[in-house]
């Protein structure tokens, strides 16, 4: 009796296990799907000139308002600039200067 329960515990496992291979299956051909649309269109682009993808692109730089760049790199820099301030206020002078000569170190090796 007990090898029976066993036998049949071990079919509806086994079934189970099926079912799970088909839903993996039918879910990875649906995620395939999208990339092949993103490959069509991928070879579309490929087929355009370089030519007009570089004309597109300097186009497009005629349309920026340069005031607006440079405001905008201004506040990114004087974001970063402000915590390197705040870092190196934690740093002992002797390591900074320390820093300082194996970088003039390693730039004269390299050069």
């Amino acid at each position: 009796m007990k090898d029976q329960e066993i036998a049949s515990e071990l079919q509806t496992l086994r079934a189970q296990l099926k079912q799970l291979e088909q839903d993996r299956l039918q879910h990875k051909e649906a995620a395939s799907k999208p990339s092949e649309v993103a490959n069509a269109q991928a070879s579309l682009a490929a087929q355009e000139s370089p030519r007009e993808s570089v004309e597109d692109w300097v186009s497009g730089l005629e349309d920026l308002d340069t005031a607006h760049v440079l405001e905008r790199i201004k506040d990114v820099t004087s974001d970063w600039f402000v915590d390197i301030n705040d870092d190196l206020k934690d740093v002992r002078p002797a390591t900074l200067l320390l820093l300082f000569g194996f970088g003039v170190l390693v730039g004269r090796l390299t050069s």
